[in-house]
């Protein structure tokens, strides 16, 4: 004979009862709880969210109007010349590991341990003169050095 049956009827429903409010309770606090806070919070979220893109989208219309007629190339030189010269400009010349033409209006760029604020600050420069960079990897070669492979093509996006 188990302990539930030397129980009295009256014993068992007070323990079904109570396990019942023990499982809800239980399941309150594992489950709805921090569903409900996380709705909140994704409700936070939310709003944030709007709050930026009403902010961004009157920006959106003037980088636009901005765009490609600013950056025509003023010199004539095709792309693989500019990019060499640009980055000899810019001080990383030592870096430069290779400069490939990768058909018609196109370049591939390696780089070994650079300086990552002065290829940034190329990068910058390029697309200011009508390149595009369509790819682009960086891995760290040290403090403020980097590894890069960058795939750049004529024109505006």
């Amino acid at each position: 004979m188990s302990r539930l049956d030397a129980l009295s009827a009256r014993d068992r429903r007070v323990l079904a009862w109570g396990a019942a409010v023990a499982v809800l309770v239980l399941g309150w606090a594992w489950l709805l709880d921090p569903l409900l806070a996380s709705r909140e919070a994704l409700r936070g979220q939310a709003a944030a969210n709007a709050r930026d893109l009403a902010w961004m989208r009157p920006l959106a219309g003037r980088l636009a109007a901005q765009g490609p007629a600013a950056t025509a190339p003023a010199d004539g030189r095709s792309l693989l010349a500019r990019v060499d010269a640009g980055l000899r400009e810019a001080g990383l010349a030592s870096a430069l590991a290779a400069v490939e033409p990768q058909g018609a209006g196109s370049v591939r760029v390696r780089l070994a341990d650079a300086d990552f604020d002065a290829l940034v600050a190329w990068m910058e420069g390029a697309v200011a003169q009508g390149a595009r960079i369509e790819e682009w990897s960086a891995q760290r070669s040290g403090a403020g050095r980097v590894d890069a492979r960058l795939l750049l093509r004529e024109g505006a996006p």
